[in-house]
């Protein structure tokens, strides 16, 4: 029988998968993976978990912001503290407070976060929508790594959907993700919705600075919404910032800035696929799909 990785490849997605820890990843990750247990931790450090195309960029934005105590944006793209995708050196270079931000369960986060109570931000989303997007970007993207010049993902969006839901694409299965976030213990996660942030931005980043122990004035607030609103951090990204570690994309995407929205899973879930998404959130989560 073919593994979920094995199934993926044969249904669309045009990267290398492997299995591990029973999650789809990229083998690219392997090696930085061998060593994610035992990599160092500060006592400073920042650490933003996602799963894909859940508001990483939006958050780490943020939360930069906080920390440098005005609206002024990151030189560097959020790529450049992806602990997944840098090398250990790479991340141990970074000057602290160093703001990580990772796709990683929690059973696979350096085991020090622990021992140094580390601040843990976790960002979820509405899965449908998150499903859509990583369709959307996943259909045209080509990473620079790519020698054959193909998309990502290759396949339809029934068929995309169908894999998404079982686990059969990278980083396995986002329920299983958010059910493992859900259940951690013994340190302090501040846990962000992405509905909650586009309804009320300002309430949000106020919440992350007095979770980061780093209040600031209303004014303050507001601006970092602002300049974090999802055009000006588009224009930023595309124009601002050092685009070092940005990803190649194929023509006529929209890259990681898309539409910033919610709800449109509508527009693209069938009945039997949104109800067949509703079990498997109530199966793997014990409540019902609440959006």
């Amino acid at each position: 029988m073919a593994t979920p990785a094995e199934r993926a490849m044969a249904s669309g997605w045009n990267i290398d998968l492997v299995m591990v820890d029973g999650a789809v990843e990229a083998a690219t990750l392997l090696d930085n993976m061998k060593t994610m247990r035992t990599r160092h931790v500060r006592e400073d450090d920042i650490f933003i978990c996602t799963f894909p195309k859940s508001g990483t960029h939006w958050v780490w934005e943020i939360v930069n912001m906080i920390v440098a105590g005005k609206p002024t944006y990151a030189k560097h793209w959020q790529n450049i503290s992806w602990l997944d995708c840098r090398t250990e050196q790479e991340i141990d270079a970074l000057p602290s407070p160093r703001i990580i931000h990772t796709q990683r369960r929690p059973g696979q986060l350096p085991r020090d976060i622990w021992k140094f109570k580390t601040k843990v931000i976790y960002v979820n989303r509405n899965p449908k929508d998150a499903a859509v997007s990583t369709f959307a970007q996943a259909s045209k993207q080509v990473w620079k790594d790519n020698p054959a010049g193909k998309c990502t993902f290759t396949g339809t969006w029934d068929e995309f959907v169908t894999l998404y839901q079982d686990g059969c694409a990278p980083f396995g299965s986002i329920l299983e993700h958010e059910r493992q976030w859900r259940s951690v213990k013994d340190i302090d996660v501040c846990r962000v919705q992405f509905e909650e942030l586009k309804q009320d931005s300002v309430s949000i980043v106020k919440r992350l600075a007095e979770y980061l122990e780093r209040p600031l004035s209303k004014e303050t607030y507001s601006a970092i919404a602002e300049a974090c609103g999802f055009e000006n951090l588009k224009q930023a990204s595309e124009k601002i910032k050092d685009q070092t570690y940005h990803n190649n994309w194929q023509q006529g995407s929209s890259g990681y800035f898309r539409k910033g929205q919610s709800g449109e899973w509508k527009k693209w879930f069938t009945v039997a696929q949104s109800e067949r998404f509703d079990r498997l959130y109530e199966e793997t989560l014990n409540e019902k799909f609440p959006y």
